[in-house]
């Protein structure tokens, strides 16, 4: 009896337990979870089976060749070898001829045929592995697969495998076409933001000569986060933003337009710096331009080194301070004037606001400066502060014309690509990141998060296959092409 033999009755007699299990006697007696939690294991049972006999029968059909000529080297046959292959299903032995020559190595031509990766676990392992490493810490992830799937995977293995996949991210947003823009799109929109990832003590940015009491050997490293997208041009008024910003659920309630929502988001990070970061969007602006996109916006929340390089590499934007952080600091100067309790805080908000959306921002700068005498120096400060940050910034804070125009004037987009690309996963409790992980990590959750996981991952199935077998992926053979061989 042959080996694939011996596996399709071990099958079969699977089967037919399986179904005795669910329909039997014994079954009458138990619970819709014990059924449940025995049929898991066995059909991870039953499809190792199957996918050893897969194998099986592809190694019994390979022609055996007494040379196999590759490249114009010819490599003698040496017999069958075995790999290990760690599969969902379980670990399995694929058996394939072998070709051999001294001094320049083995040929498999059956990995080739199947696409086996040069590590022992299959792609779909490695890729559930690093799809579940982007959600949570390594850890726990392995501690899921080992727990559902009972494979024993090393904490190291999976880091590596994010390792191995944030290699292809570069090179397939290169090759991957634009996003579509939708027929009301006019607006192309970017933003850019930085946060902070702990980061080990070798990869820290240097410290200073001497820290202060309390100050960690560990610091923080910042990623420059960018969005780009497009959207549909939306008009508002002052008394829109007002009510948004400050009655939100008042706002809700007004009857108005339904508020376009971005279109082709997509997320990058980098902790390379911002000129590297903008290196990027620039790239991502080109392939974008559509005659339909007659507006650019970049949205920034006042940061120096930020705008800076959207006037350098994006001089055809309008430079735009986002009014929700300009918001914060008008509530500092609020909060002390008035107190946080005292009923005119409101009151005063809402005419500051007004004064910075219907362009009469000396109004608002004069109030600030005749208010600093009667205030104690810690007050006046924080006074100084805003009216400092309001001058620096008013060339970008044209926000009447802004909101004729219909653009978007808050980084909420941005704001939130910053808390679930970054925050999300690299700021739990104790975590430590190496600068080559945290890359990893974000290049691989941008990926995700903006909706290219699958599509990416095929690509980079086919790109490690190319360069590991130097020919086409299998699957990107045309198919007359495979029926011309096939024949």
């Amino acid at each position: 009896m042959s080996f694939a033999t011996s596996i399709t009755q071990n099958i079969r007699d699977e089967v037919e337990e399986l179904i005795e299990m669910v329909s039997g006697q014994d079954s009458q007696a138990k619970t819709a979870y014990e059924i449940e939690g025995q049929l898991w294991w066995r059909m991870l049972e039953l499809g190792r089976h199957l996918l050893q006999l897969f194998f099986a029968v592809r190694a019994a059909e390979e022609l055996q060749h007494k040379s196999y000529e590759v490249d114009d080297i010819h490599y003698p046959y040496v017999g069958q070898r075995e790999r290990a292959y760690v599969s969902l299903f379980g670990e399995l032995c694929v058996r394939r001829a072998c070709y051999w020559l001294k001094g320049v190595g083995s040929y498999y031509p059956l990995d080739e045929a199947l696409s086996l990766p040069e590590r022992s676990f299959s792609d779909w392992v490695q890729q559930w592995v690093s799809e579940m490493s982007l959600l949570m810490p390594y850890g726990n992830a392995i501690t899921w697969f080992s727990k559902r799937l009972g494979l024993s995977l090393p904490k190291r293995s999976s880091e590596q495998i994010n390792l191995d996949h944030s290699e292809y991210m570069r090179s397939y947003y290169e090759t991957c076409p634009a996003p579509e823009v939708p027929e009301n799109d006019s607006i192309l929109v970017v933003s850019a933001d930085g946060k902070g990832i702990p980061m080990t003590r070798k990869d820290s940015p240097p410290p200073e000569a001497r820290r202060g009491r309390g100050q960690k050997k560990t610091a923080k490293k910042e990623a420059t986060v960018t969005a780009i997208y497009t959207i549909a041009a939306y008009p508002r008024c002052s008394d829109d933003i007002i009510r948004a910003l400050l009655a939100p659920q008042e706002s809700d309630e007004v009857a108005k337009p339904s508020r376009p929502h971005p279109s082709g988001k997509r997320l990058f990070g980098t902790l390379d710096g911002q000129a590297a970061a903008f290196e990027q969007v620039v790239k991502q602006v080109k392939e974008r331009e559509q005659p339909q996109l007659r507006h650019y916006v970049a949205l920034t929340d006042g940061n120096r080194g930020l705008k800076n390089r959207v006037q350098e590499d994006l001089p055809d934007f309008s430079l735009i301070v986002d009014i929700i952080h300009v918001n914060e600091y008008l509530w500092e100067v609020a909060n002390t004037l008035w107190g946080e309790t005292h009923v005119m805080r409101e009151t005063w908000m809402q005419d500051a606001l007004r004064c910075l959306l219907e362009d009469d921002l000396d109004t608002l700068l004069k109030h600030l400066d005749y208010q600093l005498p009667t205030l104690s120096a810690s007050k006046q400060q924080t006074l100084k502060k805003v009216s400092r940050y309001l001058r620096n910034n008013r060339q970008h804070m044209d926000y009447q014309t802004y909101l004729a125009q219909g653009y978007p004037i808050g980084t909420g987009v941005i704001e939130g690509a910053c808390c679930h690309l970054v925050k999300d996963r690299f700021e739990r409790t104790g975590m430590r990141w190496s600068k080559q992980g945290a890359q990893a990590m974000l290049d691989l959750r941008a990926t995700h998060l903006n909706g290219d996981w699958e599509d990416f991952q095929r690509f980079r199935r086919h790109q490690v296959h190319q360069q590991r077998y130097n020919s086409l992926h299998p699957d990107a053979i045309p198919e007359a092409i495979m029926l011309s061989i096939a024949a």
